[in-house]
């Protein structure tokens, strides 16, 4: 097996009239990135503790807005985010986030087991939804296959 191709990123800086081409190569560590957003602190603790266990890196926002701020800087391949935030939905987020990075992947967690909700989630671009409560099975069996197959 030859070795692995980090995913490149290529950025063009204007600044005085002059342009810069910048690659950015991203790490291992990154391509299992995952943003966690939850405001919840409990359930954003043990899901970051559970990734971290598993070899994964996680960062925790607490509001809608902060993590779109911090998934908008370009380090995440995964977005998990609550429905129910306490500034916004994880729909509003989800909707952000492709404005400007199509490339994100998203899991929806939420306490509502309605089917309407969980279609809406689908039908807005989540690769998964779990309900509360889960097991960490449940969540590897998720994150794993997502960011195996993720391009970002």
């Amino acid at each position: 097996m030859g070795p692995t191709k980090s995913p490149i990123n290529i950025f063009y800086r204007r600044h005085n009239d002059c342009e810069a081409k910048i690659v950015c190569v991203r790490s291992p560590e990154q391509t299992r990135a995952v943003l966690i957003i939850e405001d919840e602190r409990s359930v954003a603790d043990a899901l970051k503790m559970i990734l971290e266990d598993n070899g994964y890196y996680a960062a925790v926002a607490a509001t809608g807005r902060t993590g779109i701020d911090e998934a908008l800087r370009g380090l995440f391949c995964l977005t998990i985010t609550d429905i129910d935030l306490s500034d916004m939905t994880g729909f509003d987020v989800i909707k952000a986030i492709c404005r400007h990075n199509s490339g994100m992947r998203f899991i929806v967690i939420t306490a509502n087991k309605s089917d309407e909700l969980i279609a809406q989630a689908r039908n807005c671009g989540a690769v998964g939804v779990l309900l509360k409560p889960f097991m960490p099975s449940e969540i590897l069996q998720i994150v794993g296959p997502t960011l195996a197959n993720a391009d970002c």
